[in-house]
């Protein structure tokens, strides 16, 4: 241990003195991030209540219980023979009915009918074709196709039973990606801008965190909670999250690269100030004042006051004055006890 050899003061100088034993950490110059701490809930990408079109009677149900499906994946068929014949019977109508309107109008060029008979054809014409549309529509309603890829809900219904239109007969999620929606407090909306990161851990998973990013903030605040809806994507693909699901959530607002961060213990308070304590190349201890910036866990980013050749002492500062000798220790001090 360094020490001084008289017990006379120098002037302008501290008392020499034993040098005193202090822990040292170098300013460390990082990304740091600044965050909120939030509440957010999931909902699914996609949801659809699948629903029938017409009534009629299921023929055969094509899905599992909590199964994918693929978009345009034939889920449900309803007995068609019925609706088979009324399309047969409207294309034979339609059929006659062109026939009809062609014939008129080589007979209205030789002036054999009237141009009144020769637009009556073409409104039997008109409104054959329509209701063939119509019959060939309905033909197609009775199969129920998945809109989008997802996992098929609860079964409602089952083969053989008659539905009317309307009914529910089984819901379709889109899980992957997943959405967090969460409100944020009016005083930040200036620093909310779609693109921040977001992470979020759930009860299920306690080990597990997982990251999304914010595509859509609300232009409007609520009056009654004065908080903004957020929402963010998440990725999904092992479809661990559900939706429903509450979570923490942190909201990234900021990023700084290089930042100068010392470890909390070194940060000195004093009414309105903020200090710390270093050590020069003389080992010796000097005083700064510093602006702190983010507060991080166990950390302080340092604005003004320091750079990142500085060493800081974070254990032993009460002991000592400005210009006091020190022994640094610590695996930063280069030096062991």
């Amino acid at each position: 241990m360094a020490f001084g050899c008289s017990s006379k003061e120098e002037a302008g100088g501290p008392p020499q003195q034993f040098a005193v034993n202090v822990i040292v950490a170098p300013v460390e110059q990082r990304t740091v991030t600044k965050e909120i701490d939030l509440v957010g809930s999931l909902a699914s990408n996609e949801r659809v209540e699948l629903k029938s079109e017409i009534s009629g009677v299921i023929n055969e149900i094509l899905f599992e219980e909590g199964g994918t499906a693929r978009k345009g994946q034939l889920l449900i068929s309803l007995d068609d023979v019925k609706l088979k014949a009324r399309l047969a019977e409207s294309e034979a109508n339609f059929s006659v009915a062109r026939t009809n309107r062609d014939r008129n109008e080589i007979l209205l060029k030789s002036n054999t009918i009237s141009e009144q008979a020769y637009d009556q054809s073409i409104g039997e014409f008109d409104a054959a074709q329509a209701n063939t549309e119509l019959r060939r529509r309905e033909l197609e309603d009775a199969r129920i196709r998945a809109p989008f890829d997802g996992v098929i809900g609860l079964r409602r219904v089952s083969p053989g039973q008659y539905i009317q239109v309307g009914q529910v007969l089984t819901v379709l999620v889109n899980i992957d990606p997943i959405k967090a929606n969460f409100d944020v407090p009016e005083r930040y909306i200036g620093v909310l801008k779609t693109g921040q990161k977001i992470s979020i851990s759930v009860a299920a998973y306690t080990n597990r965190t997982f990251h999304g990013e914010v595509y859509f903030i609300s232009p409007e605040v609520s009056e009654t909670t004065r908080n903004v809806l957020v929402r963010a994507v998440i990725d999904n693909a092992d479809g661990s999250l559900k939706p429903g699901m509450f979570g923490n959530l942190r909201l990234i607002v900021d990023v700084k690269h290089d930042a100068l961060v010392i470890p909390e213990t070194a940060v000195v308070v004093r009414a309105d100030t903020t200090l710390v304590w270093t050590v020069d190349e003389n080992n010796t201890a000097q005083i700064r004042i510093v602006k702190p910036g983010l507060r991080l866990d166990g950390a302080v980013e340092i604005l003004e006051g320091l750079d990142e050749l500085d060493r800081v002492i974070t254990e032993g500062h009460q002991k000592l004055g400005p210009g006091f000798p020190v022994n640094p220790l610590g695996p930063e001090a280069g030096e062991t006890e």
